[in-house]
């Protein structure tokens, strides 16, 4: 009896979920390492860098300052030497900079921390560019193929959930922050070595594939040419159309969508979710050291926790909402807002409640608050995200890019922002952070509003007209390579 082993294209997606959870794990060690770099561990002690809290925010934000670049300039290296040496790139040029973290920004102050962040941002930013480019390739199935985009997203999350822990360790340790650094070049190596080992560009260059899965994946490039209208889960959607927009030749209604209301609605919604989510992921370290008084050991197991919260909620959510929608036959309009609306108003409600708890020994409602919160932004996946597909599934891909244009600089807004309210001259931190989290849950609640007046999940006129201009000018094109053909036979075209 003989065992037959997992398809080998599996074992890609979980390389693939890995090289994100990298991406993530170089984030979250700065958001830990940098609350041990400018603390002291006793009072008779400095810290190593007497940096200011608006400083903190500019190299917290730092790492998305060429973020915005990085999958475009992927798109091009993709087709010219491959996704997979593309992904190899996004993980070998952060790994070496990690190493150099602790004497770079020991020999060359904040400058060269920035420079280093900055440069790790870049190349992060190819990661799931050159992903969806790769998955194209090994799954033809829409469903495995959904999945495997889908658990780039959870990669994300678990790699947060494991720095997190691993940076907190790492801090109470008698080497400290640099530890940080080093762990996470460590996670680096196995998987480059897997990644170079085991992936190809193509599966019928792998030389580990059997003939019975190249079979079943039946590599077609012609498919990659096809217009898509719908594919069948969440994560698969964006992703696939976001590549197949890059290589289907059609004009882009760039007026219509930049005053679509769906779109600046999405646009709005993003925007104000960002910066909530960015404030937790770099700020959150800070503001348990700070003002709860939590050792980093225990700060860095919180920390994973809620990344983890929001990373499981965020996987389930949306199979849930079109469960619902299949199931209970309700309106796929009406469980989209509802889904969104736990999305930000959850979080709106525990950080209204938390500048109440967090000054009389509450710690333990405020962890749970804190959780909470980000525990229910993960709803968003069943909610908002999915829309862009259905109210414009011919264009979903630059909808997407559009609605999320400030959603990412909101990366670099959201920690130098709190930097800059807790440097203020004579005030205490505990009141400022309570006007952050105030301010943020009217930004959640202001955000959500035009997308429950102009959400829709019906497909917008100036969509549904870009199918038929691009079968017009295949038409055209056909018509022009006939009448060509013909004239060398000597035919006449106007005769047919």
């Amino acid at each position: 009896m003989t065992c037959s082993r997992p398809p080998l294209r599996f074992l890609v997606a979980i390389l693939g979920t890995l090289s994100c959870s990298l991406v993530y794990t170089q984030r979250s060690a700065m958001s830990v390492a940098i609350v041990a770099m400018t603390t002291s561990t006793d009072a008779n002690t400095k810290p190593e860098f007497d940096w200011s809290e608006k400083l903190q925010g500019v190299i917290l934000g730092s790492q998305f300052y060429l973020y915005i670049i990085g999958p475009t300039i992927a798109g091009n290296f993709t087709d010219r030497v491959g996704a997979k040496w593309v992904n190899f790139l996004g993980a070998i040029v952060p790994c070496i900079l990690s190493l150099l973290t602790p004497i770079g920004v020991r020999k060359g102050g904040v400058g060269v921390l920035i420079a280093i962040r900055t440069i790790d941002g870049l190349f992060h930013s190819t990661v799931y560019a050159s992903l969806f480019s790769l998955y194209i390739r090994w799954f033809s199935d829409p469903g495995e193929r959904a999945i495997a985009n889908g658990a780039t997203f959870f990669g994300g999350c678990l790699g947060s959930t494991v720095m997190y822990s691993l940076a907190g360790w790492a801090c109470s340790t008698e080497i400290g922050w640099p530890l940080v650094y080093y762990i996470n070049a460590a996670l680096y190596l196995p998987w480059m070595i897997l990644w170079v080992l085991v992936v190809s560009n193509d599966p019928a260059e792998n030389r580990f594939i059997t003939e019975e899965e190249l079979a079943v994946i039946k590599v077609s490039e012609k498919k990659r040419g096809v217009l898509v209208s719908s594919l069948v889960l969440l994560f698969g959607r964006f992703s696939d159309l976001l590549l197949l927009f890059t290589q289907i030749k059609r004009p882009t209604p760039w007026k219509a969508i930049f005053t679509s209301r769906p779109v600046l609605s999405s646009l709005v919604l993003k925007t104000a979710s960002g910066f909530g989510y960015f404030l937790l992921m770099t700020k959150m370290p800070s503001y348990l050291s700070s003002v709860l008084g939590i050792k980093l050991f225990s700060n860095g197991l919180f920390s994973g926790g809620i990344s983890l919260a929001q990373g499981l909620c965020a996987l389930f959510a949306a199979p849930l909402s079109n469960l619902i929608i299949r199931r209970l036959h309700c309106p796929t309009l009406r469980v989209r807002k509802a889904f969104q609306c736990v999305a930000m108003l959850g979080p709106a409600v525990c950080f209204a409640a938390i500048p109440s708890l967090d000054g009389g020994g509450s710690n333990t409602l405020v962890l749970v608050l804190l959780l909470g919160a980000m525990f229910s932004y993960g709803f968003f996946t069943g909610g908002e995200w999915s829309t862009g597909s259905e109210f414009a599934p011919n264009s979903a891909g630059v909808v997407f890019g559009v609605s999320n244009m400030l959603a990412f600089a909101m990366g670099v807004v959201a920690p130098l922002l709190v930097g800059v309210l807790l440097d203020v001259d004579g005030a205490q931190v505990r009141t400022q952070w309570a006007a952050i989290f105030y301010g943020t849950a009217v930004f959640y609640v202001l955000g959500l509003l035009p997308f429950l007046v102009f959400g829709t999940v019906t497909q917008q006129e100036w969509d549904k007209r870009l199918v038929v201009e691009v079968v017009n000018e295949e038409e055209v094109e056909n018509g022009g390579k006939l009448e060509e053909e013909m004239k060398k036979r000597g035919d006449s075209y106007e005769e047919l």
